[in-house]
C-alpha cells in the first residue's frame, strides 16, 4: 500500500489551480468549485463549432460564405420592401461596414439587389434578386432538416430559456472582447516601446 508523505501532499496542493471564476452564482461546492463552469465553456465551444459546420453546409448550398449566408437569410425574411444595412448589422451583431463589404460580393453574385431608401435618400434597402429568392426557397427543405435535428431535443420552455440566455450574453461578451482588444493593443505598444529603447541603447554604446 502506497502512502503519500506530508511533503508530497503539500506539493500536490501547490499544483492545484484556483477557480477560474469567483462569482458565487457560478460556483459549486467541493474541491472543484468551477467544475460546472469549465464544462459549460467547453460545451459552448463545441456547440459553436458544430453549429458553424452546419451553417457552412447551408451556405455552401447557396454558394456563399457563412457570414454571407447570415446576411442573405436576414434579407430574405425582411419582406419585399427590403431592409437597411444598419438593421442587418444590428440583427447579426456586426458592424455596418462589414455588412456593406459582404453585400458588394452578394450583389456581384446576383443574390442581392440594392435600391434607394425612399425614406432616406442617402441610404439603401437590400432585397433578394429573383435568382437569390429562388435559391433560398430551394434551400428550405435542407434548412428545416438541419434546424430540426440540431434543436429537436429542446422543449418549448428550454428553447425560450436558451434564446433568452444567449441573447443576454451577447452584450457582455462583446464588451469583454472589446476590453481584451484594448489590453492587447496596450501590451503590443509596450513591447514595441521596449524594443525601440533597447535598440536605441545599443546604438548609443
Amino acid at each position: 500500500m502506497n502512502r503519500r508523505t506530508k511533503s508530497e501532499d503539500a506539493k500536490n496542493e501547490e499544483m492545484v489551480l484556483g477557480p477560474s471564476v469567483s462569482l458565487p452564482s457560478l460556483l459549486d461546492k467541493g474541491r472543484q468549485p468551477d467544475g460546472t463552469f469549465r464544462q459549460l465553456l467547453y460545451d459552448i465551444s463545441v456547440v459553436s463549432t458544430l453549429l458553424e459546420s452546419a451553417r457552412e453546409y447551408l451556405a455552401g448550398r447557396l454558394g456563399v460564405t457563412s457570414p454571407q449566408y447570415n446576411i442573405v437569410m436576414v434579407i430574405a425574411r425582411s419582406g419585399g420592401d427590403g431592409v437597411s444595412v444598419s438593421d442587418v448589422a444590428t440583427r447579426l451583431n456586426v458592424t455596418g461596414a462589414f455588412v456593406t463589404n459582404e453585400v458588394k460580393k452578394l450583389v456581384k453574385g446576383d443574390l442581392v439587389v440594392k435600391k434607394t431608401n425612399p425614406d432616406d435618400g442617402r441610404g439603401v434597402l437590400l432585397s433578394l434578386t429573383p435568382s437569390g429568392y429562388a435559391k433560398v426557397r430551394a434551400l428550405e427543405p435542407d434548412l428545416l432538416m438541419v434546424n430540426n435535428r440540431l434543436f429537436g431535443s429542446l422543449s418549448k420552455a428550454d428553447f425560450h430559456d436558451l434564446a433568452r440566455i444567449m441573447g443576454s450574453l451577447i452584450g457582455v461578451f462583446g464588451q469583454t472582447v472589446a476590453v481584451l482588444k484594448v489590453l492587447t493593443a496596450e501590451s503590443e505598444k509596450a513591447v514595441r516601446g521596449s524594443v525601440v529603447r533597447l535598440q536605441s541603447g545599443k546604438r548609443n554604446k
